[in-house]
């Protein structure tokens, strides 16, 4: 091996680049701290060489100063270099962490006021697409005194407010915490990864978890997860027990079912859905019973719980009483309120509610073994903090687990996170999994060039092709014979082709046998508003696979387009609906106007005669709908335009439009706009106006930005938030 060292300079860092030489292929950079590589040298030059038997070149960037800046100007130099271009990297060790703000709208579910008394390590998102998506652009505001490897960036508006990345990258970041010390926690990992046999292990053995409270513990949503499983990999079709399903109802305390799953050496994927926190897998709820005892015993920890929350925030037991009964509609036994504060009480609690989910502090006798982990949940990917689940799983010292996918800050449930897993199991290098991401928060850790064994040939090399965006190609895939591959196509067609491919993909949609293909279709329509997306949606409503369903119905509340009520008012009334579509079908309402949801309901309703007590059932389902669609709307103009209201509570209400966004008070809101009025409540207005993306009244707001922005007569902040609104739905 020839190794090649220079020294380069770039805005404050200086890098030490080694790299092995080969043939001409496509390499991957790997970027390294020098105290990290000094204590792992031999394992690291160990993945030197095996990145190099997978077929990358790979580039090692010992970074000496440890600024974000010159990391990614030597990524991007690395990807436009003629020998060898980059299609990955991967952070080792104690790489900077690049902390954003003004681009919330980039995460999945993540809002938090930007300034006041949070913290800018609080609102500021913790993500690496900072370095792997090359056309963002960011203002940097400084570098965090107390935790000096956060640097903080601002979000520019006038470059894309969208995210598609550049290349992939991933993060092998251990911490010293109780569980050991980082630098031992790094030889091994990589040892482990150097030694892996990837040449006998196709993806065959699959687990999904589902915890509580996730997507409303829909059974239809998990039925409709295995059989998409089985489209992405119909080779497992063939197998008893290619695709395992535990769901936190079938125990009490479902965490030992679990744990001894997924520590089965055999295990190659498990994507666990549940709650979570930068600590905690959050498991279990109270038991499900018909126990009377059982109940009694719920009740009770229950009102410990909240009168201790309670009398924390000052309340009197009295007062904490009071509050209790009202939320629970029934009287309580006073003694339960008094013994909520006797230690044993307190402890017995304790050991039942840590019992209900897995701590960080349990790895040092648990042993995950699956190949990969996908954690659907908030927080588990915290990779800025000491301690985080994502760091238990990839450095335990007999853990098998060699890729972690997992969230920094809190994520949506109703997120699609098995998109590619069909791909990996055509051989598809994992790291791709974050090109093709569209979150600010969700990351790979671990070994970004893992791949497992190809377990069918889709008649092409599945890692030269996913680098390849022509549109002709990927046409051709629309027809291929694996579902997985159709879901690429959809994507790269829609999002990084030349073309435009709406009309084709949506009759792609109208035809496809497969749930996920059609999912992928709906999913990629409605990255922009058109016609033929208003008419995928209506399919999508009375679609057979429960995801697609459910997309549908999100995807109607944000186009908010009035054709489409009577079919919403239909779909509320039917008696099957799966539990997730239903829960989100009601805050959909939220989106449209009172008056026409209950003129549909009068009309659609007596076409149903299946109910027995059918004036009964009118009556609640018409309730239902009215305090659904009034929740947004009551009080408008008072809550909002009037400025008898006081500022930061006109700011909360305007700010809830960017969950719920009432297509109805567009015209109101732009025409407050259009003389200058007081700056942030002007500000906080064009915020909110840019997650009508694909609403209806989109190019109403559009052109409206596009007056706001260029006069001089509205404050600078003012017209920079409407140019990055712009910017969003142009």
């Amino acid at each position: 091996m020839t190794i090649m060292k220079r020294f380069i300079a770039i805005a404050f860092a200086t890098t030490l680049i080694l790299s092995c030489s080969k043939p001409q292929r496509d390499g991957i950079a790997v970027v390294i701290d020098r105290q990290s590589y000094r204590e792992a040298q031999t394992e690291i030059d160990g993945y030197m060489k095996t990145v190099s038997n997978r077929g990358l070149h790979p580039i090692l960037v010992i970074d000496n100063w440890g600024i974000p800046d010159s990391i990614r100007a030597e990524l991007k130099r690395l990807y436009c270099a003629k020998s060898h271009p980059i299609e990955g990297c991967v952070f080792i060790g104690d790489i900077p962490i690049a902390k954003v703000r003004d681009a919330q709208f980039l995460t999945s579910a993540f809002k938090m006021d930007q300034g006041g008394r949070n913290a800018m390590a609080d609102y500021c998102v913790s993500t690496d697409r900072f370095y792997d998506t090359f056309d963002l652009e960011w203002d940097f505001i400084s570098r965090d005194e107390e935790r000096p490897e956060y640097f903080y960036y601002s979000l520019r508006n006038d470059c894309p407010q969208r995210l598609r990345p550049t290349i992939y990258s991933a993060r092998i970041f251990p911490r010293t915490n109780p569980r050991g010390d980082k630098y031992e926690k790094l030889r091994r990992y990589m040892r482990r990864v150097n030694e892996a046999d990837l040449h006998n292990n196709p993806i065959d053995n699959v687990l999904s978890f589902g915890g509580h409270g996730n997507v409303s513990d829909s059974w239809e949503a998990r039925m409709d997860e295995k059989i998409e499983m089985y489209e992405q990999m119909p080779w497992m079709r063939r197998q008893q027990k290619g695709v395992m399903y535990i769901d936190f109802r079938h125990d009490d305390f479902i965490k030992e079912r679990l744990t001894t799953q997924l520590q089965i050496p055999e295990l190659d994927y498990a994507v666990l859905h549940h709650h979570g926190s930068e600590e905690e897998q959050l498991l279990s709820g109270y038991p499900v019973t018909s126990s009377l005892p059982v109940s009694i015993d719920i009740a009770r920890r229950y009102a410990h719980s909240q009168a201790r929350s309670y009398m924390k925030r000052g309340y009197t037991m009295s007062e904490a009483r009071l509050s209790i009964e009202k939320y629970l509609r029934s009287p309580i036994p006073e003694q339960w309120l008094r013994e909520a504060e006797e230690p044993e009480v307190i402890a017995e609690d304790e050991a039942f509610s840590y019992a209900q989910d897995l701590h960080v502090a349990e790895f040092v006798t648990y042993r995950p073994q699956a190949r990969m982990v996908s954690l659907d949940a908030c927080y588990n990917g915290s990779f800025h903090e000491d301690e985080s689940i994502q760091e238990a799983y990839l450095f335990g010292p007999d853990n098998g687990t060699l890729i972690v996918i997992a969230n920094t800050v809190n994520s949506i449930q109703d997120r699609w996170i098995n998109r590619y897993l069909g791909m990996a199991g055509l051989g598809m290098r994992v790291g791709f999994f974050t090109v093709f991401n569209n979150t600010l928060e969700n990351h790979l850790f671990g070994d970004p060039t893992f791949c497992f064994t190809p377990a069918a040939n889709p008649g092409f090399d599945v890692n030269e092709a996913v680098k390849d965006y022509s549109a002709r190609f990927w046409l051709k895939q629309l027809d291929n014979r694996y579902p997985a591959v159709q879901v690429l196509a959809c994507h790269i067609l829609m999002q990084r082709a030349d073309g435009n491919h709406v009309s084709v993909l949506a009759d792609k949609f109208r035809k496809s046998e497969y749930g996920m293909v059609r999912l992928a279709c709906l999913i990629e329509l409605a990255q922009e508003r058109s016609d033929e997306l208003t008419e995928c949606i209506r399919l999508g409503l009375d679609d057979g696979n429960e995801m697609t369903q459910r997309f549908a119905v999100l995807y109607a509340a944000d186009c908010g387009d009035e054709s489409l009520t009577e079919t919403l008012v239909r779909l509320y009334c039917e008696n099957t609906l799966p539990d997730r579509v239903r829960f989100d079908l009601g805050s959909t309402f939220r989106s449209f106007d009172s008056l026409q949801v209950i003129k549909a309901f009068d009309k659609v309703f007596p076409q149903f005669t299946c109910y027995n007590n059918k004036d009964s059932v009118a009556g609640v389902i018409r309730r239902n709908l009215i305090s659904s669609t009034t929740s947004m709307t009551r009080d408008f103009h008072e809550e909002i335009l009037s400025d008898a209201q006081t500022e930061k509570s006109r700011i909360s209400n305007i700010r809830s439009l960017r969950n719920y966004p009432v297509h109805s008070h567009v015209p109101a809101l732009l025409d407050y706009l259009s003389e200058p009025r007081e700056t942030a409540i002007q500000e906080a207005m064009w915020e909110a106006l840019g997650w009508f993306e694909l609403s209806y009244q989109k190019h109403l707001i559009a052109d409206k930005a596009t007056s706001v922005m260029d006069d001089d007569r509205f404050d600078k902040s003012v017209r920079y938030q409407a140019r990055r609104t712009y910017n969003r739905l142009k």
